[in-house]
């Protein structure tokens, strides 16, 4: 079983939870042959990742990798796979696909969970289809439609967001609300995640990064937030140099990070105190220090109406909801406060259709309200349907590939680092 939140021991080593998986079956090779087994592993299935690593210092695209691995290691006749594509390039996403039906012939069974229409119509020989909790579709793959698919899903008809060219960019000057110069970002282990990039954003667009995940991302994120320490080169923000989080928050910067139930909300607090984290709400429902309850409720009150998050009771426990319901939370707090600049990163990782639809709608407002969007994702589909200009990560360089947006070979190449062109 991959789980599509992570079964991983955070303070072993990659190599280590590997020989944990084969422990279930019989005793647990040593540490040199662990660090084989995995290399070996990674070199035939496709999924690199450095042994060695403590799970801890990976990514979350990583991360999922090394559970793929866990499962492959066992050698299961039934493979239960949760989401499992969700940080592989289109060109990856067809290798693994290729595995797949290897293990099909080999009279493996082979369970495919995902969100992604596309995926599911490619990859399987009969379908399921699951609503709240039961059974509303079980037929043959070949006897639907991605449209029908959909209708299955959802219950209902679901408009499809179609990308329209921004109103802003033709009409105004530019008016850039992020700079980024020569920056270099270092990784959890000292090595360079983000090398030398330089790009800019400006209002009224949504700019897009796309690439495979752990190709410098998450550092890059972390650095415009003031999350993580650059090691040369400069962010401004409205032209200005913040130094920390704070400082960024105060520039008027929301942020929807990759993993919202790490760092996107605390699972134990209520809805209210998770729609309340941002110091700006606070400071805007105190009084001399001392936060006003009811103010407090009217405004988690309308951001749970406005943003229809269910179910709509302001105290009960974040943990309590859907995946799409606690990312409701996050946009609601971040977007609410009307930031000039939103870093959305992975936004809609782990959502169903309606969930994904709901968070593009709300991308594209903020754009057409003039406000700059910098959308990070290892979701292909979603970058270009979303973007006005296009950027693929890969090693840690960032490339601009808006004139490849039609071409989703050679933006699967550049994600790969098989065709590399300098900024």
């Amino acid at each position: 079983m991959v789980h599509q939140h992570f079964m991983l021991i955070e303070n072993l080593t990659v190599a280590e939870n590997i020989a944990l998986a084969l422990g279930q079956l019989r005793s647990g090779p040593r540490k040199e042959e662990a660090i084989h087994i995995t290399e070996e592993l990674s070199e035939r299935f496709g999924l690199i990742v450095d042994p060695t690593a403590l799970v801890r210092s990976l990514s979350v695209g990583l991360k999922q990798r090394v559970e793929i691995l866990k499962a492959l290691a066992v050698d299961a006749r039934i493979l239960i796979l949760d989401e499992p594509t969700a940080v592989l390039s289109p060109l990856e996403v067809e290798g693994f696909f290729t595995i797949l039906r290897k293990l099909q012939a080999d009279g493996r069974a082979i369970i495919f969970i995902s969100h992604k229409m596309k995926e599911v119509l490619s990859i399987s020989d009969r379908i399921t289809v699951l609503r709240r909790g039961k059974k509303v579709y079980l037929g043959p793959t070949g006897e639907l439609t991605a449209g029908a698919l959909a209708r299955e899903m959802i219950g209902e008809e679901i408009n499809e967001v179609e990308r329209s060219a921004s109103p802003h960019l033709e009409n105004d000057p530019p008016d850039n609300v992020l700079q980024l110069s020569n920056l270099t970002v270092l990784g959890s282990r000292n090595e360079v995640a983000v090398s030398d990039v330089s790009m800019e954003t400006c209002r009224g667009e949504i700019v897009g990064i796309a690439g495979v995940d752990g190709n410098g991302q998450r550092e890059l994120a972390e650095a415009i937030m003031g999350l993580r320490h650059r090691a040369s080169g400069t962010i401004g923000i409205l032209g200005a140099n913040p130094q920390g989080i704070k400082a960024v928050r105060q520039r008027g910067v929301g942020y929807i990070p990759e993993d919202r139930q790490t760092t996107g909300v605390i699972a134990g607090f209520s809805v209210t105190e998770n729609l309340l984290l941002n110091v700006t709400h606070l400071e805007n429902i105190a009084q001399w220090n001392i936060l006003n309850q009811k103010r407090k409720r009217e405004t988690a009150e309308n951001l749970i109406t406005d943003y229809d998050i269910r179910p709509p009771n302001p105290d009960i426990p974040v943990s309590s909801l859907s995946g799409g319901n606690q990312q409701k939370i996050v946009l609601a707090r971040e977007i609410s406060l009307q930031p000039d600049l939103l870093i959305a990163v992975n936004p809609t990782r782990g959502l169903d259709v309606n969930a994904a639809h709901y968070v593009h709608e709300n991308l594209l407002a903020q754009r057409d309200h003039k406000k700059s969007v910098l959308l990070i994702s290892t979701e292909l589909d979603e970058v270009l349907l979303l973007s006005d200009r296009l950027y693929v990560m890969s090693r840690g360089k960032l490339i601009e590939a808006t004139a490849q947006r039609n071409d989703v070979e050679a933006l699967g190449l550049l994600m790969t680092g098989e065709t590399h062109t300098e900024e």
